[in-house]
This record gives structure tokens, C-alpha cells and sequence, in this order.
């Protein structure tokens, strides 16, 4: 097979040197590296131009390191990488899981389309998989890789059914966005190159931009309907008050007034209660009075 033949437009710089130049971020032998290179280059890329957090590590459990037993079994371990390139509309996040009982890696891709964090892509990377070359020639894995050829037999084993049940998609979302929802970073920093960064200056305006996004997409869903504004609690306490001097009827009218049902002027005239925009509820009395946080009504200049 001939080596591949490249133009101009597939390169970032084609003016540069030959050997200088650089392909395309988005050029296919740049992007998918699923049939071209080996699984160890995608990880090496995850890293490269990511914002990284280690949510799991291995020994966890083991927080004082000269005392873990010697038979101790490690942990899972899920890392994320908050790529400052994104991959799409809506990219939050790619992540790499990997247990002592699995026996592949898990990469996936964590996204939010306005539904909350989801996960979109999961691949599952099995050590010792092979690749094409650009020559066409399939290089397979090291002998290096896999010493032992029992280990051998069991590493390359197919993934089963079994397999794939204990990859605990749920758990590995919910602790990743506990994380990417922490704003801790705005106090505490960063650490780069092993050194403490101070939170604002010393943060890079694309990296910040990167955490402010992946903060926000990874916030709960809130479920149930939306707060009421305080602008119309206020409004809804003023024209109860007004109304309730003309006696029976008032949910009525409130509700004529409003334009809305009036199942939904109770809930408004309950939650104003609740917020304090009317006082609470006293037996024996239908009307409430003005609560503590009701300003007195604007009364037009004479």
C-alpha cells in the first residue's frame, strides 16, 4: 500500500516545512482512531489540551499507602478529561473507567442536550487490540504487553454479557457529575505541572471558559415545575389584598384577573404565603394579611 498522499487543505499549516506541518484536528486520521491506531494512542490523546480530574483511584480505600495489605485488590479507577476542544453542541466531558474485574477499559463521552448529563458514546477497549498501519500492515500486541500466556488467554477472552452488566454506567455518571458540578476550583485552583495555580489570573481564559461550561452543563435537572418569581408573588399578595376587602369570590376574581384558572391562583396565593409576600394562614380568618417581605404598593403621584 502507498503512503497517503495529503493536500493543502488537510493540513493546519500547509506553508510550514514538510516536516512541520500538521494536520487537521478534524481530519479522519486525526480524529477516528478506532481502525488506525492502537488504543494506547487514543488514551496518550484524551490527555492532550484536557482539563483532568481523577474522581476514583485505585487505592481510595487505602489513603494511608504503607498500610494496604499486601493481598489488597485496587480499586476502580474513573478519570475525566474536559476537552477544551469540544466535541459537538452540548460536550461535557470524556471519561475512562477501568476495575480489577473488567477486563477492558471504558471510554465514553458525556454530553448534556438539555435533558441533564447523558451519556452518548461508550466504547470498550480490550488490551492487545491491534491496528492497520498506513502501509496497510496490521500491527498487533506487543509480547511485552501480556507476559503470561494463561494472562494472555484471559485478557483476550470475548466480552460477554456478563461483562457488560458490570459496567456501572449509573454510578460512573453520578459521580461525575458530582464533580463536574463543583465549583470548588474557584477557591481552591488547579494544579498544573505538579504546582498549586491561583483560581483567576492564573487560569488560562480558554481553560476557564472550558470549567464555567462544564459546571453549568453538569448541573441537575431540576424536576417538578420552576420557582415562581418573586415579581408576580408580589403582584399576585398586592391584588389579594386589594380583593379581599369585596368579600366572597376572591379566588374568583383573582383568577379573571390573572387569567388563569383558578386551581393555579391557589398554588400562587399559597406559595406568596409560603414566601412571605402574604401572612400564614389564622383559623377563623379567610383573609391573610401583608407579610414581611410584601413592599407597600406604589401609589400614584396626585
Amino acid at each position: 500500500m502507498p503512503r497517503p498522499q495529503f493536500s493543502a487543505d488537510d493540513y493546519i499549516n500547509p506553508e510550514a516545512p514538510e516536516e512541520e506541518r500538521r494536520l487537521r484536528p478534524d481530519h479522519p486520521r486525526v480524529r477516528d482512531r478506532s481502525y488506525d491506531c492502537s488504543r494506547g494512542t487514543q488514551e496518550l490523546d484524551l490527555w492532550k489540551a484536557s482539563l483532568i480530574s481523577f474522581v476514583m483511584e485505585p487505592w481510595d480505600a487505602y489513603p494511608d499507602m504503607e498500610e494496604i495489605p499486601e493481598d489488597a485488590v485496587p480499586g476502580p479507577s474513573l478519570t475525566l478529561f474536559v476537552k477544551e476542544r469540544g466535541r459537538g453542541p452540548g460536550y461535557v466531558a470524556d471519561f475512562l473507567y477501568k476495575a480489577a474485574d473488567l477486563p477492558v477499559t471504558v471510554h465514553g463521552i458525556l454530553v448534556n442536550e438539555g435533558a441533564g448529563l447523558g451519556l452518548i458514546e461508550l466504547e470498550l477497549w480490550r488490551p492487545g487490540w491491534g491496528y492497520w498501519d498506513d502501509f496497510g500492515d496490521f500491527v498487533g500486541p506487543s509480547p511485552e504487553s501480556v507476559p503470561v500466556q494463561e494472562e494472555r488467554s484471559a485478557v483476550l477472552a470475548p466480552i460477554t454479557s456478563d461483562v457488560l452488566r458490570r459496567i456501572p454506567v449509573g454510578q460512573i455518571l453520578a459521580r461525575a457529575q458530582a464533580e463536574l458540578a463543583d465549583q470548588s476550583w474557584k477557591e481552591e485552583g488547579l494544579i498544573a505541572i505538579g504546582r498549586s495555580q491561583a483560581a483567576d489570573p492564573g487560569i488560562a481564559p480558554a481553560s476557564l471558559q472550558v470549567l464555567e461550561n462544564a459546571n453549568a452543563l453538569a448541573k441537575p435537572v431540576t424536576r417538578g415545575r420552576p420557582p415562581l418569581d418573586e415579581s408576580l408573588l408580589r403582584r399576585v399578595a398586592h391584588a389579594y389584598l386589594r380583593e379581599a376587602i369585596n368579600g366572597p369570590g376572591l379566588t374568583r376574581r383573582l383568577a379573571g384577573l390573572f387569567d388563569r384558572p383558578e386551581p393555579t391562583i391557589k398554588d400562587w396565593i399559597k406559595a406568596a404565603r409560603d414566601r412571605g409576600y402574604l401572612s400564614p394562614a389564622v383559623p377563623g380568618r379567610r383573609a391573610a394579611g401583608p407579610g414581611p417581605l410584601l413592599n407597600p404598593p406604589c401609589t400614584p403621584p396626585t
